[in-house]
């Protein structure tokens, strides 16, 4: 049987329990409006698909990984994931993934963070060589969560598929085992230079959260800023941090920022940030034109270690 956990989430097989939110998941007209050869249109067809999903979990050849996703705070039920192996080769397994969320749930970073959770056993636990997945060109909620996932975009295919009345285009996206462990987030040595390098430096907190910046005043910190004593960065400074509500977690995600005002990049240490810390410095660096950046997670193990 499987069981993940996240900072938010537990993403487990399936049980019987879960019929009534399940049948409400794949019953669900706007969920399932991209997934239409998938939805169910009746108890006994959501039945059956749960079934289906349950006797997998206990399946020694099992074929089919998806999975029940509920809150960790809460224990409520708020979506499916997972995949489906296509073809074991000797390399390891070929599989296409899917999920799917209740409608009060999505919008949330949930199914990224589920995502980013299933992939790693994928390639950790499962033996998975190649991860696939894709979706209409217009469901721009489902492609997001795959580039923030790291999956590559392979291919468009114009009007190649026929849906609500229309010929649609689609989009289809991959990962390889070498690509995720080539992901900053999966590199472990990168992550022991970060932690040398602010084990062995002085935090200075000059910018505390709720503070104006010092040049544009309705600039307000929503975290704690910082930088680094006695490090440099590419404006002569030291290096940046963002300190979230959690310290004792140590440094958890950097953020790389490309500043077309200054014309540099630089770096932004986070440290002991929350999911939702994260995205608040991630909206921070990407609000305007002239700033972008792109903010590497640190993977986390749920059993209190890095």
């Amino acid at each position: 049987m499987v069981r993940l956990m996240t900072e938010r989430l537990i993403v487990r097989d399936p049980k019987p329990e879960d019929f009534n939110e399940w049948h409400r998941l794949m019953s669900d007209s706007g969920t399932m409006y991209y997934l239409d050869d998938i939805m169910t249109h009746s108890m006994a067809e959501s039945r059956q698909n749960l079934d289906t999903a349950i006797e997998e979990a206990g399946n020694p050849h099992r074929t089919k990984y998806f999975f029940a996703v509920e809150l960790i705070e809460t224990g409520a039920f708020i979506g499916s994931i997972g995949y489906t192996v296509e073809e074991i080769t000797p390399v390891g397994k070929i599989a296409h993934a899917g999920y799917f969320f209740l409608p009060e749930y999505q919008g949330k970073g949930y199914t990224t963070e589920a995502f980013r959770e299933v992939i790693r056993f994928a390639f950790e636990d499962d033996n998975v060589f190649r991860l696939k997945t894709g979706c209409f060109s217009d469901n721009k909620a489902s492609w997001r969560v795959m580039q923030k996932c790291g999956l590559i975009k392979e291919g468009e295919y114009k009007a190649c598929a026929w849906h609500d009345g229309n010929m649609k285009d689609r989009v289809s996206y991959r990962l390889l085992k070498a690509e995720w462990l080539n992901q900053p987030e999966n590199n472990e040595g990168f992550w022991t230079a970060i932690d040398k390098l602010v084990a062995g430096s002085e935090l200075v907190i000059d910018r505390p959260k709720g503070s104006c910046h010092p040049k544009y005043r309705d600039f307000i910190y929503k975290l704690d800023y910082g930088y680094l004593k006695g490090t440099s960065s590419m404006d002569g400074g030291g290096i940046d941090v963002w300190r979230g509500s959690d310290p004792a977690m140590g440094a958890d995600a950097v953020m790389c920022i490309v500043d077309l005002m200054k014309r540099d990049s630089e770096i932004k240490i986070l440290i002991g940030c929350s999911e939702e810390e994260k995205a608040i410095v991630y909206e921070t660096h990407n609000e305007t034109e002239f700033m972008k950046g792109v903010l590497w997670r640190r993977r986390i193990y749920h059993n209190g270690q890095s």
